[in-house]
């Protein structure tokens, strides 16, 4: 993609992010600052913890990329990573995730940046590039995207990325869903992104003008596959999830219908 394209895709994302960050905050803040006084706190799921803990996240350097509050940056740290550092484009994002690590004395750095222009003072300098929900489907080129995470690694160090499955881009959200039926509602191909306006407040379900663009693009798991392995990231694990993570998904977690709707992939910089 052109550089130009790119650009303008991610700056509009990030219009959109901080337009819509105060809802969020208003939704989240106060729980999130409760949950992380306390000395410890991890707000990740065990599953999660546990894959974190067989790779021995302990003492390692960490670079999450979409970071967007920090939540999950503060709880590698309290897992026992060292120097920890989370990148996003949302600068009101980045603002929270500073405020509540200074808050709460836990030592993690945070930089507003889009992550295709990660300051090179960054590069070669972690053990694990770790990427949680949400991530991905914000990223225009992903080739791009995932030269980006191995130029963070050291040779050796791990990428860990905790998604939505793609598989469940084609399925109706939660509030889309009039029956008990379930359908696929949505291609799985789609080379253009969704442009949209609205609609990310997915914590407090407010509803909220907006003339910002968003775009939001369909990774398929080949694209994602193919961009690790393209930049020297060996695939080491690969699970799927019936979980969902994206908060769009819970009537058919419920439903324990046995669809992908999350994942966890482990790469190892070659």
């Amino acid at each position: 993609m052109k550089e130009s394209d790119l650009k303008r895709i991610t700056e509009s994302n990030r219009a959109a992010w901080n337009e819509v960050m105060p809802l969020h905050q208003r939704a989240a803040s106060v729980k999130l600052d409760r949950l992380f006084s306390q000395p410890g706190h991890v707000h990740l799921d065990a599953t999660e913890v546990d894959l974190l803990e067989r790779i021995e996240l302990t003492g390692k350097n960490v670079a999450h990329l979409c970071c967007n509050n920090g939540s999950e940056l503060l709880s590698l740290k309290n897992l026992g990573a060292a120097e920890c550092v989370g990148f996003d484009i949302c600068d009101l994002a980045i603002q929270e995730a500073r405020q509540r690590a200074a808050a709460n004395r836990i030592d993690c750095q945070f930089v507003r940046t889009d992550v295709y222009e990660i300051d090179p003072i960054y590069e070669q300098r972690f053990d694990l590039v770790y990427i949680s929900a949400g991530c991905l489907g914000w990223l225009p080129d992903l080739q791009q995207f995932f030269a980006r995470a191995a130029v963070l690694l050291k040779l050796g160090g791990r990428v860990f990325i905790h998604e939505i499955h793609p598989f469940s881009e084609m399925l109706p959200f939660d509030e889309e869903q009039p029956t008990e039926k379930l359908g696929i509602t949505s291609p799985y191909f789609k080379k253009e992104p969704y442009l949209e306006q609205g609609g990310l407040d997915y914590i407090g379900h407010a509803e909220y003008a907006s003339t910002t663009t968003q775009y939001q693009f369909v990774h398929t798991l080949s694209d994602i596959l193919m961009g690790l392995i393209n930049n020297n990231l060996q695939i080491e694990q690969f699970h799927e999830y019936e979980q969902d993570i994206s908060a769009g998904h819970r009537r058919i977690e419920e439903a324990k219908a046995g669809i992908p709707l999350s994942y966890i992939l482990i790469g190892r910089k070659a």
